[in-house]
């Protein structure tokens, strides 16, 4: 039986807003302070998906699940994206990510990233079962900050660079987030980990290529895998 995908409309978003909600209840014990939730995030992040139903975003349902994706310059990310159950994701998150990919690649994203806890299997199982790549993993490391009057935004380290700032409105790590940009090979994790935390970081993010030097070194540094990023690729014509 084929599934039915439809569009989204505002009055789907407070239902997308809670199937997210018990999502990161589960993540949260996959990572606990990069997933932790907010205090009542629902009703902020369901007006922030009605937004987004009545912008450019690509918005679709089935009975039981929803997808969201925008497109970002020549790409597109798909950051909500979740089912009722994880035996859904095989039949209803099949059926929203292959129609999500087919219009997301038709309007001119030549690469869509689709990002997943790592740790949520079922999930990962569909995304490389439908052709999807692993291309970026997001490793973290809990902080002990350094200071308790932190000044956010852009930070420059020896041989790294990024920014200080809060999590997303839906999160609630206890305090601010240090994302690194750049990060120079032969620079070492633990320098990118003690700067952070002496800037006021309740946490260390660093994206890594998997297998990796870097993956190698954070590792080593005691940063562990919270998310994953796949990717597709827009189809070629041969020849």
């Amino acid at each position: 039986m084929t599934l039915e995908v439809a569009s989204m409309t505002p009055a789907d978003a407070e239902w997308a807003a809670a199937l997210m909600d018990a999502r990161r209840r589960i993540y949260v014990t996959y990572s606990p302070v990069f997933w932790r939730p907010a205090a009542d995030p629902v009703p902020g992040h369901a007006a922030f998906l009605a937004d987004q139903i009545e912008g450019d975003a690509l918005a679709l349902r089935t009975d039981g699940g929803f997808l969201v994706g925008q497109v970002r310059g020549e790409g597109a990310v798909v950051d909500d994206f979740a089912v009722a159950a994880p035996a859904l994701w095989p039949t209803h998150g099949r059926a929203l990510l292959e129609a999500a990919l087919a219009q997301l690649h038709a309007r001119g994203a030549a690469e869509v990233l689709v990002v997943t806890a790592q740790r949520d299997l079922p999930k990962s199982a569909l995304l490389r079962e439908v052709g999807l790549r692993l291309v970026e993993q997001w490793w973290v490391k809990e902080l002990r900050p350094g200071t308790d009057d932190p000044r956010t935004g852009p930070r420059e380290g020896n041989g790294f660079s990024g920014i200080l700032g809060p999590a997303p409105p839906v999160y609630d790590p206890g305090g601010p987030v240090f994302l690194a940009h750049r990060v120079d090979e032969g620079t070492a994790a633990s320098t990118v980990a003690t700067a952070a935390a002496e800037w006021g970081a309740v946490l260390a993010v660093v994206p890594a290529t998997p297998r990796s030097g870097l993956s190698e070194e954070l590792t080593e540094a005691g940063f562990e895998v919270a998310s994953d990023w796949y990717s597709s690729r827009r189809p070629t014509a041969a020849g």
